[in-house]
């Protein structure tokens, strides 16, 4: 029995690697990239003995324990939804995003308690020219790795590999940061700024190992998805079709890079069940399309009950009341918006 459940996991995470190939050779090149990068900046450190530097690169590693997870997520995270997880295993990323920003705060905590300590004791610099040129050359590989990440992050949608680029990213603004106040360290031998900078070097990434902390939450917490929800509104608005209407009660909960959809849809009240649902998987489609989403609808169709004839671009409606007018264009309010008859329905 458990060798069937090993073998049939196995099975997923074969097939996970064939569908995200792309995705996870990046993250393990970027691993590869993160040891030689951490290996300079210690090197830097050593023949300087700066905290400055230090603290650079006790960021380094935590982009490799941090980047060691995204990998893992992105293998656990692109599972197919099973009896056990309808809705898949995507939320793993968000988890991932979480425990990276906790590092980062940790990391941050570390670099300001010894940059005080460093300021109480004494500063004793070494040789800085070689080692701000070696550091200077390990934030460059940073930088062009955190763009590429956050670029094929937003193409696959993947937050995962997002939050690492970002991380990579603030690495490679804080080692530029570093190497512009060494310098200045290096011109004027005003040594007590080198733990100055470290410390706000670790106020900086204390900002940002929370902002990240915050947004991984209200993913896991279903908090309103802005962007995919005016994605999803657009798609409606570009698609010419008459016999929606309009819609509202739109919500959207996000599992990795799959949306899962539920939406009400005001159809004409005389179409059969089986033509409403037709239409409406059709139209499904094409939104998904559109919008450039993976995920699925959880649609209800609305009659019109003859109260959108004003707004109604069917010709010949064989229950039309009042006259056409003008159509409108759907917005945030009303595709959010929740009818008093449909509050009613929920049981609390």
């Amino acid at each position: 029995m458990i060798s069937q459940e090993i073998k049939e996991m196995w099975n997923e995470l074969k097939h996970v690697y064939l569908l995200n190939t792309t995705q996870i050779r990046i993250m393990f090149f970027v691993l590869l990239g993160g040891f030689l990068i951490l290996l300079l900046k210690l090197w830097a450190y050593y023949i300087t003995d700066s905290m400055a530097l230090k603290s650079d690169a006790l960021e380094s590693l935590i982009n490799i324990l941090t980047g060691s997870f995204a990998l893992f997520s992105l293998f656990f995270g692109n599972r197919p939804a099973d009896k056990n997880h309808p809705y898949g295993h995507g939320k793993i990323e968000y988890f991932s995003a979480f425990f990276e920003g906790g590092l980062i705060l940790l990391a941050s905590i570390l670099i300001v308690y010894e940059g005080f300590e460093k300021l109480y004791l004494g500063i004793h610099l070494k040789e800085i020219t070689e080692g701000l040129f070696i550091n200077f050359i390990a934030g460059s590989i940073n930088g062009i790795m955190g763009y590429i990440l956050i670029l094929k992050g937003k193409k696959y949608n993947s937050q995962a590999l997002q939050a690492d680029g970002h991380h990579i990213m603030t690495d490679f603004y804080t080692t530029i940061s570093i190497f512009l106040g060494l310098l200045i360290v290096y011109f004027t031998d005003i040594v007590w700024l080198d733990p100055v900078i470290a410390i706000l070097m670790g106020f900086y990434l204390m900002y940002t190992g929370i902002t990240i902390m915050i947004k991984s939450t209200n993913s896991l917490l279903d908090t309103e998805n802005y962007e995919i929800i005016h994605k999803i509104i657009d798609a409606i608005n570009d698609i010419d079709e008459p016999t929606i209407i309009t819609a509202h009660a739109t919500r959207v909960m996000v599992s990795g890079n799959f949306c899962h959809i539920d939406i009400h849809f005001v159809v004409p009240e005389y179409l059969t069940v089986i033509e409403a649902n037709t239409m409406i998987h059709d139209f499904e489609v094409k939104v998904l399309k559109k919008a450039n989403l993976k995920g699925e609808f959880h649609a209800h169709a609305d009659p019109c009950k003859q109260n959108y004839c004003r707004i109604c671009r069917i010709r010949n409606c064989p229950i039309r009341v009042d006259e056409y007018q003008e159509s409108q264009p759907l917005t945030y309010s009303q595709a959010t918006s929740w009818p008093k008859e449909d509050k009613d329905r929920i049981i609390l």
